[in-house]
């Protein structure tokens, strides 16, 4: 209602200069001049009852339910092992000193306890052609910076440690 008054002033002062001015500019039509003014303001005196009554009642508010179904959940945050693992494998595929030190370690790790369900032990004999990457023996290699295990090796060796 407040924000209005200023507006509902400024028409009230404009149409009854309007009107004043033709009520004395042409006097025959001062009659309708006035029926017009009246009519004017009426319907401004409606605009403030209805800004009025619009203002007075409450607004409907939300339910708890409809808030709740509103708000997105927030996602989930991230496993910090995977991001390691994540990081680990992407080292392994750029430097053979990272796969020997970071990811070589985990696979192994991983070949032992697939074959300790079954009762075997890591070997040339269950780990086949996979033995010479992960025997744990394996020396440091000499050029620390030179390329990784290719990402297809990488994915036939996991395959068959999911095969174990």
């Amino acid at each position: 209602m407040r924000r209005h008054l200023l507006d509902v002033a400024v028409l009230f002062t404009l149409s009854s200069g309007a009107c004043l001015y033709v009520s004395l500019a042409v006097p025959g039509d001062r009659s309708l001049a006035i029926h017009v003014y009246l009519l004017f303001l009426g319907a401004l005196v409606m605009l403030v009852v209805i800004s009025a009554v619009g203002a007075a009642v409450p607004r409907p508010r939300r339910s708890e339910l409809t808030r709740a179904l509103d708000q997105r959940p927030a996602p989930p945050p991230a496993v910090p092992q995977l991001a390691r693992v994540e990081r680990e494998v992407t080292l392994a595929l750029g430097s053979a000193y990272d796969l020997h030190a970071r990811l070589l370690p985990d696979l192994r790790e991983i070949a032992a306890a697939r074959l300790e369900r079954t009762g075997r032990r890591p070997g040339p004999d269950t780990l086949g052609r996979w033995w010479e990457l992960l025997r744990p023996d394996r020396p440091e290699p000499r050029e620390r910076f030179a390329p990784g295990i290719r990402e297809a090796d990488l994915r036939a060796l996991i395959s068959d440690l999911e095969r174990l």
